[in-house]
C-alpha cells in the first residue's frame, strides 16, 4: 500500500512497485497534480537510511530506485526531482548541508526565468523590449561565458528593466 500523507490529508496512492524493493520505504514528495516529485528517502525496507548518509547519498540513491517504479497509464508517476520535466513548477530550489543525517531545505524561488541575448554592443542585454542590468564586472565576466542567448532568473525591475537574481 502507498499513501500520501500531510498534515491536512492521508490519501492512498495506487502505484505498480515490487514490494521486495519497497517495504516499509519512506520518501519525501512533492504533489503537482498527479505526479509525486520524489526528493528524499528517510526509510528504506525498514532501515533508516536517513541517520546514517548525507543528503546528496540519499538524493542519488532516488535515482537508481525510481528506476523499479513501472509507470502504468492513469495511475501517479514518481518522478526524479533530476528528471523534472518543464510543466512541473516545484515551490523552490532545494538545498543540503554535507553531512550526515542532514535535511534538504528549499529556498523559494523568486524572479522569472527570462531569455537574455546578447547586444552588438559590448557589455549590454536585451530582454524583450527592455534590457539587463549588469551590476559589476563580475557579473559581466559571467554573462560573456554564456553565449549569445541563453536564460537567467531575473526579477523585473520598477523602470521596466531586469536584475539577475543571485
Amino acid at each position: 500500500m502507498c499513501m500520501w500523507i500531510t498534515s491536512r490529508e492521508c490519501v492512498q496512492i495506487p502505484c505498480c512497485v515490487d514490494e521486495r524493493i519497497c517495504g516499509d520505504t519512506f520518501l519525501r514528495c512533492e504533489k503537482i497534480r498527479n505526479d509525486f516529485i520524489v526528493s528524499d528517502i528517510f526509510i528504506y525496507n525498514s532501515n533508516c537510511v536517513f541517520a546514517c548518509s548525507t543528503f546528496e547519498q540519499r538524493y542519488n540513491w532516488l535515482k537508481d530506485l525510481l528506476k523499479f517504479f513501472q509507470e502504468v497509464p492513469g495511475f501517479p508517476r514518481f518522478i526524479h526531482k533530476s528528471k523534472l520535466e518543464k510543466h512541473h513548477k516545484t515551490r523552490g530550489q532545494e538545498s543540503y548541508l554535507d553531512e550526515i543525517g542532514s535535511n534538504g531545505y528549499y529556498s523559494e524561488e523568486k524572479g522569472e526565468l527570462v531569455k537574455i541575448k546578447k547586444h552588438i554592443l559590448p557589455d549590454c542585454y536585451l530582454i524583450g523590449d527592455s534590457y539587463l542590468r549588469v551590476p559589476d564586472l563580475k557579473t559581466s565576466q559571467y554573462l560573456r561565458t554564456l553565449g549569445s542567448e541563453f536564460e537567467l532568473r531575473c526579477d523585473k525591475n520598477e523602470d521596466g528593466s531586469w536584475s539577475i537574481l543571485h
